[in-house]
């Protein structure tokens, strides 16, 4: 490998950095329109068996088996993170914010 293609590699991973950021944009304030459902109809914002075969189902598009062990470390932070987000809009939303 060479500079030249170093540079090609990091432009490469710069860009598919900025498609994560704009997806999980996205998928956050689709978590925030979920959570104000859940906030109008008393829902729990943890749901175990939702989390189980989302992960299960999203583990599937991971073609590299060895790469798998990751991809759950990172559903499982995304998944910490959601619920946080849902957390706060629900406190938000008691305290009239």
């Amino acid at each position: 490998m060479t500079e030249n293609d170093l540079k090609k590699y990091r432009a490469k991973i710069d860009e598919i950095d900025k498609t994560i950021a704009e997806c999980f944009e996205k998928r956050m304030q689709i978590v925030g329109e979920i959570s104000k459902f859940k906030i109008e109809k008393g829902i729990a914002t943890y749901d175990a068996g939702r989390e189980q075969k989302m992960k299960q189902k999203n583990i599937a598009y991971i073609n590299d088996v060895a790469l798998r062990k990751y991809y759950l470390d990172i559903l499982d932070e995304l998944l910490k993170v959601s619920k946080q987000f849902q957390e706060e809009l629900k406190k938000n939303q008691k305290s009239g914010n």
